[in-house]
C-alpha cells in the first residue's frame, strides 16, 4: 500500500488519484457531521467534522502550487471558514446563552435587546480581527516575517498556513476583549448546556474520537501521501520514539511545570484581583471538566490533549511559524474557557511546551504536555487544587 503511494505520488496523476478523493472524503465526512447522526457514530463524525475544513483548505493549497485555478478554489475555502469563524465570534460575543440554544428564534430577541454601541463595537473589532489576519496574503509582510521565520515567503501553502494562523491568534480573542470574560464560564451557559452536571468518565469516548481526527488531520495537513510519505511526515511532526532520558525529560518538565504555576497562577490572581481586572472563575472552569474527572478519563484526556495538541500545534505549526506564534495560538485555543489571568499562564506554558520541542521533538513535549494534564486532573480530585 505505501508503494503504491509512492508511485501515485511520483506520478503525474497524483493530484486525481491521491488529492481529489481524500478532499472527496473529507467533504463528505464535513457534511455528515451536520447530520442527526446519534450515539458513537454521531460522536466520532461529529469530531471529524471538526478537522475536515481544515485538511481539506491544506490539500487544496498543496494542490495548488501546480494549478492556479485550484489556488483561487483554496482562497475562496479559506475565506468562507474565516466568515465562519468571523460570525461564530460575533454570536458568540454578543449572545452566548441563545447561540446554543435549541430554539433557532432565540437569538434575534436577544440580539435586538442589546444597546446598539455594544453591537457596533463587536461587529467592528470581530471584522477587525478577521480582515488582520489577510495581511498573510501581502508579500511584504511574508517577506520580513520569513526573515526570522523558517517558512517559504514564496510557497501558497505556507501563505495560506500564516494566514490561517494569524485568524486563529486574533479572532478567538475577541469575546474576551468585550466582556472580560471567556464565553464559556458564563454560569447561565453552563446550566442550558448542561455542563459540570455530567456524569464523571463520560467524555472518555469523545477525547478518544477527538485524538484519532486530531492524528489524522496533522498527518494531512503536513502534507501525507501529497508531499511525504509516512517517515518525511514523521520527520516533519517531530514524531520519534524518545529515548529513555528524553521520556524522564518529559515526564519530570511536566510535573515541575505543575508545580510552578500553582504558585504563578495565585500570584497573577491576587495581582489581577488588586488592580480590578476580573479573573477566572475556578468552580466554573472545574465544571467544564467533570466530564473527566475517573482516573480512566483523566488518562484519556491528558493523552488526547497531550498528543492532540502538541501534534497540532508544536508538530504542524511551529516548524514552519515559530515558538511564538505557535503558542499563541495554543493560547487562543482556550480563549474560550478561561479569563486573561488563566490565558497568561497557557501563553506561558505553551512556550515552555514549544522551547522543549524545539530542543527534543514533539514526542517529549506530548509527553510534558500529558504528564502536566494528568498531574492536574490527580490534584483536582484529590480536592488539592483547581484548574
Amino acid at each position: 500500500m505505501v508503494r503504491m503511494f509512492s508511485r501515485l505520488n511520483e506520478s503525474k496523476y497524483r493530484d486525481f488519484f491521491i488529492i481529489l478523493p481524500l478532499i472527496a472524503f473529507f467533504s463528505a465526512l464535513l457534511c455528515l457531521s451536520a447530520g442527526n447522526l446519534s450515539g458513537d457514530l454521531g460522536e466520532f463524525v461529529l469530531a471529524g467534522g471538526m478537522v475536515a475544513p481544515f485538511v481539506i483548505l491544506a490539500l487544496l493549497a498543496h494542490m495548488g502550487e501546480k494549478h492556479a485555478w485550484v489556488r483561487l478554489v483554496a482562497t475562496l475555502w479559506l475565506l468562507c471558514l474565516l466568515f465562519v469563524l468571523f460570525a461564530l465570534t460575533l454570536v458568540i460575543t454578543l449572545a452566548p446563552i441563545a447561540a446554543f440554544s435549541p430554539d433557532p428564534d432565540a437569538i434575534a430577541p436577544d440580539l435586538d435587546s442589546l444597546p446598539l454601541a455594544t453591537v457596533g463595537w463587536t461587529l467592528l473589532l470581530s471584522l477587525g480581527a478577521g480582515l488582520a489576519s489577510l495581511i498573510g496574503f501581502s508579500r511584504w509582510f511574508r517577506g520580513h516575517l520569513a526573515r526570522v521565520l523558517p517558512f517559504d515567503p514564496d510557497s501558497f501553502t505556507h501563505t495560506i498556513g500564516l494566514v490561517c494562523v494569524l485568524a486563529l491568534i486574533v479572532m478567538p480573542l475577541i469575546p474576551l476583549i468585550l466582556t472580560g470574560n471567556a464565553p464559556f464560564l458564563n454560569a447561565d451557559l453552563q446550566a442550558m448546556l448542561g455542563i459540570g452536571s455530567e456524569e464523571p468518565g463520560s467524555s472518555f469516548r469523545l477525547d478518544s474520537f477527538t485524538l484519532v481526527w486530531t492524528v489524522i488531520g496533522s498527518f494531512f495537513l503536513v502534507g501525507l501521501w501529497v508531499r511525504r510519505d509516512v517517515p518525511a511526515t514523521l520527520e516533519r511532526l517531530g514524531l520519534v520514539r524518545p529515548p529513555a532520558r528524553q521520556i524522564l525529560i518529559g515526564i519530570a518538565t511536566g510535573v515541575l511545570l505543575v508545580g510552578f504555576f500553582w504558585c504563578f497562577d495565585d500570584a497573577v490572581a491576587a495581582l489581577f484581583a488588586a488592580y480590578g481586572i476580573p479573573t477566572t472563575d475556578d468552580t466554573l472552569v472545574n465544571n467544564l471538566f467533570v466530564a473527566s474527572f475517573t482516573p480512566l478519563a483523566a488518562i484519556m484526556a491528558s493523552v488526547s490533549a497531550g498528543i492532540g495538541e502538541e501534534l497540532a500545534v508544536r508538530g504542524v505549526i511551529q516548524p514552519r511559524f515559530g515558538i511564538l506564534l505557535s503558542a499563541l495560538v495554543f493560547a487562543s485555543m482556550h480563549a474560550y474557557q478561561y479569563a486573561w489571568d488563566g490565558l497568561l499562564s497557557v501563553l506561558l506554558v505553551g512556550l515552555c511546551f514549544g522551547v522543549l520541542r524545539r530542543y527534543t521533538n514533539t514526542s517529549t513535549s506530548a509527553i510534558s504536555h500529558g504528564m502536566y494534564d494528568l498531574t492536574l486532573f490527580a490534584l483536582i480530585m484529590a480536592g488539592i487544587t483547581t484548574l
